[in-house]
């Protein structure tokens, strides 16, 4: 188990989605290129990529090997919301785990992202309790890339979308849409990682009842957990 492993999964397990990014860069400031990530209002379409050619640190497909976080006593308290996310990203293993989305909001520890989630089921009659998260991530140290499903029963992905919309408004946070090939979706901004120079950037969306929160700073790997979680 690597160092970096082990950091990444304490990240997952009570930081929040504006750290993974922080982590996944051994634990500074990603350096995006300009087309890192969208402006909003924009249309984010990868680059071919050449694979004769060296490939940047987040890019890059293993080679096959054990995965480094094979060891770790991962929780899977959800085993069929964790089927609902992708096996792999940009040619790399995900690891996925899972809880009720309240272990996630404890674990936070009043800070992060848990601001958004109580005002936000509060609006369908919901308690944190009740509902549960899946997380699949790159523990490998390969790209920086995790994508998280909390499922609410009852409730359409549009509702999902516009109430956490309005939840992360009234916490201060940016909130706009972005499109990535023909999907729109939400673009929100920690407003405590972009005051420190991070990129605490997440994209929003839904299928079903389930809404999707992309983390990640390459937009070929948003394009195809979008392709991968609303075909």
């Amino acid at each position: 188990m690597n160092r970096r492993s082990i950091r990444l999964l304490s990240v997952l397990l009570g930081i929040g989605f504006a750290a993974i990014l922080l982590a996944g860069c051994n634990g500074t400031a990603p350096t995006a290129s300009p087309t890192a990530r969208p402006t909003l209002r924009s249309t984010a379409t990868p680059a071919a990529t050449d694979t004769s050619a060296p490939q940047p640190s987040g890019s890059v497909v293993p080679s096959a090997s054990p995965s480094a976080a094979a060891s770790l006593p991962l929780p899977h308290f959800d085993a069929a919301l964790e089927a609902k996310l992708p096996d792999s990203i940009g040619g790399v293993t995900l690891e996925k785990l899972s809880w009720p989305l309240s272990t996630y909001i404890a674990s936070l520890k009043g800070g992060g992202d848990s601001v958004l989630y109580a005002p936000w089921l509060v609006q369908f009659g919901k308690n944190a309790d009740d509902i549960h998260m899946a997380i699949a991530s790159d523990l490998t140290d390969t790209e920086n890339f995790t994508l998280q499903a909390i499922q609410v029963p009852g409730v359409n992905s549009t509702a999902l979308i516009g109430g956490f919309e309005a939840s992360a408004q009234k916490q201060g946070w940016p909130v706009g849409p972005a499109v990535f090939g023909t999907v729109s979706v939400i673009e929100i901004v920690d407003p405590v990682a972009a005051a420190a120079g991070a990129n605490g950037t997440a994209y929003i969306y839904g299928q079903g009842d389930i809404m999707y929160i992309v983390i990640t700073d390459d937009n070929a790997l948003v394009v195809e957990a979008l392709a991968k979680t609303t075909s």
